[in-house]
């Protein structure tokens, strides 16, 4: 009998652990400012998941910044200001500001490390973990002219995906 209660404990802790983590990403997608930002899709296709689109936003790809040291993917911390209603980045930190409220992390990967430093082609692939997207089963791919992401910035400067816009509307 004491071992049942046990078992039943222990479930208990586990789904109140679950329900408190899914509440806490729910009430930071509700609460948390958010930035608009421009997108470019590409729509593959899952055979086990569906449809989804992967979401190349025009703050993914940025100069290499002086001070980089060659090597494999870090993060890097992206300042951004608003212009024209969307984030878009003003600079790029190697390393975390004391208090800058407008900024982002992200993880950086540099492109063509065969250039030499200074050269205009070298970039810096920028990933904040919102690049998929899934689309609604039954829903197929969806057309538009223009595509835009409502994102919400958390308070450790984590992006999360809260709505697709198309053309200006939001999406499912």
């Amino acid at each position: 009998m004491k071992q049942q209660k046990w078992l039943w404990v222990v479930v208990a802790a586990q789904a109140l652990f679950l329900i408190t983590w899914a509440g806490w990403h729910h009430y930071l997608r509700a609460t948390a400012p958010t930035i608009r930002l421009k997108t470019r899709p590409v729509d593959p296709r899952d055979i086990l998941r569906g449809d989804y689109m992967i979401l190349n936003y025009d703050i993914s790809r940025h100069a290499v910044p002086s001070g980089w040291t060659e090597g494999n993917s870090r993060t890097v911390f992206v300042v951004f200001k608003i212009a024209d209603g969307c984030g878009v980045i003003d600079e790029i930190l190697l390393n975390e500001p004391p208090a800058e409220d407008k900024r982002l992390c992200a993880q950086a990967e540099a492109w063509g490390d065969s250039m030499p430093q200074g050269d205009p082609s070298r970039q810096l692939r920028l990933t904040y973990g919102i690049e998929r997207f899934f689309v609604p089963e039954g829903k197929g791919q969806p057309r538009f002219k223009t595509l835009e992401v409502e994102a919400a910035v958390s308070l450790a400067h984590r992006l999360y995906l809260k709505r697709v816009l198309l053309d200006g509307k939001p999406y499912p």
